[in-house]
């Protein structure tokens, strides 16, 4: 009946909520109209005026920043200008003089062709009147000025300036040097010779009389006629554009102005632009925004409000800036006002219009969907019900997955430290689920394995203070004395009130794991063995030559003595023989014992090239026996790692190489051993000249027990072994390939064994 009856109250809200929501939704959202309209109007009417305001800065200031830009780069043209000027000019009198001896050199004498030339100078002028020419022989004689007729004649040569610089000696030498070219030097003007001024000059030479024409232009009076074009400049950009920039020099005159005043001290001291502007010059800052009211030119308008941008010009001193009117801007904002007004107005009889529409069709829409919701909701409770039942059997399918795969699942709540376990964690610890009032921690280490007990505490620590996730495995012991293996995890959950995780009984595959490490031991123990017998052979072969010689020295030294010819040279050197002999077996004694010596196999480092010494010394007689070449390119690399396996490794690669060798006929034996660094790896390479490896079977060479040799003659785990030793003791690779080469001009097939140590072991 509960079921029923709550059923139809959802049945109600589902029909009639939709309806009821529409209905104050419809009253809020008339009201928020309202209200919002209201403060969004303050709020445009703020961001229109402070937009207006922002944009006019931005303009006034991109314009002064693009007249400062056009006069810097009006003045870095100057001096080229000015050059280019002067060098114009000085073509043109070169010119006139060229003409001149050109026409009369074969009528007239130097002197009266001299005086054509300075009468067709004379009145030749430049630069407003500026200009002129001045002639010099290459000795600083004066030949012609039109300024000073005094110099014509005299030498000038150590005529200094204020700097003690010596223009008409330069002049001479750039001129000697290449013909023309430009100078500078310090000279008085001509009406006002308080001081000297800075002028630029050009030199040119006049081959035919060995003479040197110059002429100059002061600085100052070309920067001059630079800031007129400048300025004129300005002014045409003030007839055409909204704002007029003005222009203030050094001195705080107004060299551009539309207003009445001439020097800033004009203006009322009181007013913030004069302020505004004391401050500004008195600073270090490159431009300044000042706000002030100001009277126009025509006195019958009021002082209106003004914003101005200034900047200041630093190669000329001057201050360029320009302005815009608020007041004018104000009547734009009102005017903006209004239409956003009357925009307003017509969204909000829209809005009102489409809200009253809108919630009439939601009426009617809710309705119908909350009938169709209705369908659905008996539809989905229907879905529901059978979900319901899906999940009882998921679940019980998961409980038997857990009893299949030995694992089940527990929670540890960190607040009350009770602990959940599930059917199937009881079952693994051997408990009765009638013990679960003591189910904890504290049961739980009855059963552990007392070694392990330390450590899963320390694990529960971590968890829970850190937060590292709860990783562990540990043995129990159930009451039947079964030692059982438990891999455990878990992690806190988000609220950091619980732990939740699994457990599963990996008893079955640790035994597996125990079972082929013991394999493994096996192999490795086998492997040591048959290296053994192979060294044993090895002593065979090298203990055959020094026992000969010791066998040979004593009797012959024995037979010597009978026949009353031993001297005493024969004996010293039978004996010597004998020691060096005796020598040698005990160092073969020492190499083989320190190979089997179990308390060598740890960490060391030693040098790559003693290492592959010590393994030759170990095989070599075999090889020398079977006429086997060795050839050596062993660089010196120190590595730390277990010599001894690395050793072991090296000699099954090498016993396989002279195995495969032995068989081959008719050629040269031969065997690389190269020791390299590349790409922080040291490579170890092993290759041979016996036909190589069959591709059907190089892919198998490191499975334990394959061989291709006869069952008397090899046992199959020496490259398994091999393997083993590299990859899991000496952290490395062992690969295998066939390569072709060519040594001493002939072509050759063989296996190649590298051995690739990583550089954090060297």
């Amino acid at each position: 009946m509960q079921d029923i009856s709550n059923e139809k109250f959802v049945l109600r809200i589902i029909k009639y909520a939709p309806l009821i929501f529409i209905l104050i939704a419809s009253i809020l959202t008339t009201a928020y109209i309202s209200l919002d309209y209201i403060n969004t109007l303050k709020k445009e009417k703020e961001k229109i005026e402070n937009e207006y305001i922002k944009l006019n800065k931005e303009l006034i200031k991109s314009d002064i920043n693009n007249i400062y830009n056009y006069i810097n780069n009006k003045n870095a043209q100057s001096n080229e200008l000015l050059k280019q000027k002067l060098k114009k000019e000085i073509n043109t009198a070169h010119d006139i003089m060229t003409s001149i001896y050109d026409k009369y050199k074969n009528e007239r004498t130097k002197e009266e062709i001299i005086e054509i030339m300075k009468t067709a100078l004379e009145n030749v002028r430049f630069n407003d009147g500026r200009g002129y020419f001045s002639i010099h022989t290459m000795e600083g004689v004066n030949v012609f000025h039109p300024i000073y007729k005094e110099f014509e004649g005299t030498l000038v040569l150590n005529r200094k300036d204020i700097y003690g610089d010596y223009p008409v000696r330069e002049a001479i030498s750039i001129a000697k040097a290449k013909t023309e070219g430009f100078l500078s030097w310090y000279y008085y003007k001509l009406k006002d010779k308080s001081k000297e001024l800075k002028k630029l000059g050009i030199v040119k030479e006049f081959k035919p009389y060995n003479f040197i024409i110059t002429t100059a232009e002061f600085e100052e009076d070309f920067e001059n006629l630079v800031k007129n074009q400048i300025i004129d400049y300005i002014k045409v950009l003030n007839d055409g554009g909204s704002n007029h920039i003005f222009i203030i020099d050094k001195n705080a005159d107004f060299l551009l102005t539309k207003t009445k005043f001439v020097n800033v001290s004009d203006i009322d001291k009181e007013n913030i632009f004069v302020k505004s502007y004391n401050d500004f010059i008195n600073s270090n800052d490159k431009d300044k925004y000042s706000q002030y009211e100001y009277t126009s030119i025509d006195e019958r308008i009021s002082k209106s409000a003004k914003i101005s941008y200034l900047r200041k010009v630093e190669i000329y001193d001057w201050i360029i800036g320009t302005g815009f009117n608020l007041d004018n801007l104000s009547l734009k904002i009102k005017e903006k006002q209004k239409e956003l007004e009357k925009d307003y107005d017509e969204h909000m009889y829209v809005a009102i219009i489409i809200a009253t529409s809108m919630t009439f069709l939601f009426l009617i829409s809710s309705m119908l969907v909350s009938r169709l919701l209705q369908k659905k909701f008996l539809l989905h409770k229907k879905d529901l019900e059978k979900q319901i039942i899906e999940n009882k059997k998921q679940k019980e399918t998961l409980i038997r997955a857990q009893e299949v795969a030995h694992i089940g699942d527990w929670k540890l709540d960190l607040q009350t430290n009770e602990v959940f376990w599930s059917d199937e964690i009881i079952r693994i610890f051997g408990f009765e689920k009638y013990d679960k009032n003591m189910f904890g921690f504290e049961l739980l280490k009855d059963i552990i394995v007392p070694e392990d007990i330390s450590a899963l505490e320390d694990v529960i620590r971590n968890c829970i203070n850190k937060g590292i996730e709860y990783k562990i495995i540990y043995r129990i012991k159930r009451a039947n004395n079964e030692i059982r293996w438990i891999d455990c995890r878990g992690k806190l959950d988000e609220d950091k009130l619980s732990i939740i995780g699994i457990i599963q009984d990996i008893t079955e595959s640790k035994n597996l794991e125990i079972e082929k490490q013991q394999k493994d031991e096996l192999l490795y123990q086998q492997s040591k063995m048959a290296a053994m017998g192979e060294m044993i052979g090895n002593i065979a072969h090298q203990w055959r030559q020094p026992l000969s010689t010791i066998s040979t020295a004593s009797t012959g030294t024995k037979l010597q003595k009978e026949m009353n010819c031993l001297s005493d040279e024969d004996l010293f050197s039978a004996l010597t023989s004998i020691n060096n002999s005796a020598q040698y077996l005990s160092k073969t004694i020492d190499d083989f014992r320190d190979f089997f010596n179990p308390s060598n196999n740890k960490i060391t480092e030693f040098n790559i090239k003693d290492t592959i010494l010590k393994t030759l010394n170990l095989v070599k007689a075999q090889f020398v026996s079977k006429e086997i070449e060795i050839i050596q390119d062993i660089q010196e690399y120190k590595i730390r790692t277990i010599e001894n396996e690395l050793i072991q490794v090296l000699v099954n690669i090498l016993n396989n190489a002279r195995d495969a060798l032995d068989l081959a006929e008719n050629q040269r034996r031969l065997i690389f051993i190269n020791a390299y660094s590349k790409d922080n790896t040291l490579h170890l390479e092993i290759q041979d000249n016996a036909q190589g490896i069959p591709e059907d079977i190089i892919d198998r060479i490191f499975e334990p027990y394959f061989t291709t040799k006869h069952q008397s003659q090899g046992t199959g785990i020496g490259l398994y072994m091999s393997k083993e030793i590299v990859e899991k003791h000496l952290n490395g690779k062992l690969i295998v390939s066939n390569k072709e080469y060519v040594f001493d001009g002939i072509s050759y097939v063989g296996a190649c064994f590298t051995i690739g140590i990583m550089d954090d072991f060297i």
